[in-house]
This record gives C-alpha cells, structure tokens and sequence, in this order.
C-alpha cells in the first residue's frame, strides 16, 4: 500500500500579518469614512424631520386660529343681527383688519350678506393650511424610509468593519501562532 504524502502549504508569516493589518485598516477606514458620513446624513434627516413636524404644529395652530376668527365674527355679527343694529365701526374696523391679515387679497364686507363669501375664502385659507400639512406629513413619512435604510447600511457596515477587524486580528494572531510551533 502506498502511503500519502500530505505537502504544506506554507503562507509566510509576514504575509499573513500584513494582510491582517490591511484587514484593520479598512475597517479603521470604513468607520471612519462611510458610516460616520451615514451617521451625519441620519442626523440631518433627523433634523429635517423635527423641522417638519415643528411646522406642522405651527400650521395647525394657524388653522385652529383661523377657525377661532370665524368663530369670532360669527359672534358679533349674530349678536349684532338679534340686537337689530350694525356693528359698530370701531369693531367692525378691528374685525376686518383681523380677518385681512389672513385675506389680504379678498375685500371684506362685514354684514349678513358679506358671511357667504367671507366663510368660503376662510374655508380656503385652511384648506391650504391643510394641504401644506399633508404635504410636511408626507415628506416626513419619506424621510422616515430614507433614515431606516441609511441606519440598515450602517448596521452592515459596522457588521463588515467588526468581521475584518476580527479577521485581521486571526491573522496578526498568525504569527504568534507561527512562531510557537517553531520552537
């Protein structure tokens, strides 16, 4: 029977280190570099985020503001109907100085016959008030899928970093190993 001969496959020691080492340093790089550039982008999405909903309590303020000055001169105006008189012009001038802040384009004509067109153009000033908070809403939902991807890359690039520093450190280990058995 023959007997088989097993040959070794020798690597240099040295080689083994140096690629060890390389193995560090492109995870020294690729923390350093890549996710810390993904952190950055996850913090500025963050920001943008806060910003958003910041401007959307903002706008739903302007919207439940808006609906208090509709409430207001409804008031007055009814109360000025069962009273059976007009509204006084001091009131009347303030109301409509009130409400021309939130129509500066729409005349407005503070009587029983004037509510129709003035309610409608309030109802469009919330609307819009509405609109611009589905919008911030939305763009926030989107900001949101962005950063979950973004912090899922970070995770695989920390998993890679922490794989090739653990590698490398097997290999730098190599050497010593190397070394013992040629005692």
């Amino acid at each position: 029977m023959r007997q088989i001969s097993f040959n070794k496959w020798l690597v240099p020691t040295w080689t083994l280190v140096a690629v060890g080492l390389l193995f560090n340093i492109v995870s020294a790089l690729l923390t350093n570099f890549y996710i810390d550039d993904i952190n950055r982008q996850t913090n500025e999405i963050a920001q943008l985020q806060q910003n958003n909903e910041k401007l959307i309590q903002l706008t739903w303020q302007q919207v439940e503001t808006v609906e208090r000055k509709r409430e207001h001169l409804l008031e007055v105006l009814n109360a000025a109907v069962i009273m059976g008189t007009s509204v006084p012009d001091e009131i009347s001038a303030h109301l409509a100085n009130d409400i021309a802040y939130w129509l500066p384009d729409t005349p407005i004509v503070l009587d029983i016959q004037g509510v129709p067109a003035l309610m409608a153009a309030l109802d469009a000033v919330q609307a819009e008030q509405r609109e611009k908070i589905n919008e911030l809403y939305l763009s926030n939902q989107a900001l949101i899928g962005e950063n979950a991807k973004k912090i899922k890359a970070v995770s695989r690039l920390r998993n890679l970093a922490l794989f090739l520093q653990v590698l490398g450190l097997a290999l730098v280990l190599a050497r010593d190993l190397n070394w013992s058995n040629h005692r």
